[in-house]
């Protein structure tokens, strides 16, 4: 067994010819497995962006500011600034629908990233911080990513998506975002 392995690596060493399927194929495979690792990496954004955006080196790249993804958006949460798409949550959340990730052209919106990279952060004018009650963002968040076992709401983390939909909740309006890192999900395919 020993001695076939060697003559085959010897044969193919010896081969001076490449197909172009076999050219290709090495080339796509290494591109390939590049992208799969760069997408694979956590990230922080810069801004809030779409829950599908990619990274923010990638987005620069792929994204052309078409505006596709803003005029899909039915909850109007996209707008584009610097000809990139941003999230604003001040007057309404994302859905996570999916419509500006099909709307888009360039690939730059993907099913590897599912969170806007924000995180809510409860103030001091939450309602269960002052009198002790009120589980309106725990009880609209669609991820069930609000713990209320202490007395100010804790979010967790793992869960979060950053789609904004405690924040409309809050009657209170005791919830701001900050940025957060980003674990992109392996995709089979």
């Amino acid at each position: 067994m020993q001695e076939k392995s060697e003559k085959y690596y010897k044969a193919v060493l010896e081969h001076k010819q490449v197909s172009r399927r076999g050219l290709f194929r090495g080339l796509l495979g290494g591109v390939k497995k590049t992208h799969h690792a760069a997408v694979l990496e956590p990230f922080t954004r810069k801004v809030a962006r779409p829950p599908q955006a990619v990274d923010e080196t990638l987005l620069a790249k792929l994204c052309d500011g078409c505006g596709e993804c803003e005029k899909a958006c039915p909850q109007q949460v996209i707008s584009m600034i610097d000809g990139k798409p941003e999230l604003h949550l001040d007057c309404n959340y994302c859905t996570d629908c999916g419509e500006c990730q099909k709307a888009c052209p360039t690939k730059a919106l993907s099913n590897n990233v599912a969170s806007t990279g924000m995180i809510p952060v409860f103030s001091g004018a939450c309602r269960r911080v002052l009198h002790g009650y009120c589980d309106m963002c725990a009880e609209e968040c669609p991820k069930q990513a609000i713990d209320l076992n202490e007395k100010r709401p804790a979010v967790i983390k793992e869960s979060c998506t950053g789609c904004g939909q405690c924040r409309s909740s809050c009657p209170m309006g005791a919830i701001s975002f900050e940025l957060t890192a980003i674990q992109p999900i392996p995709v089979q395919g």
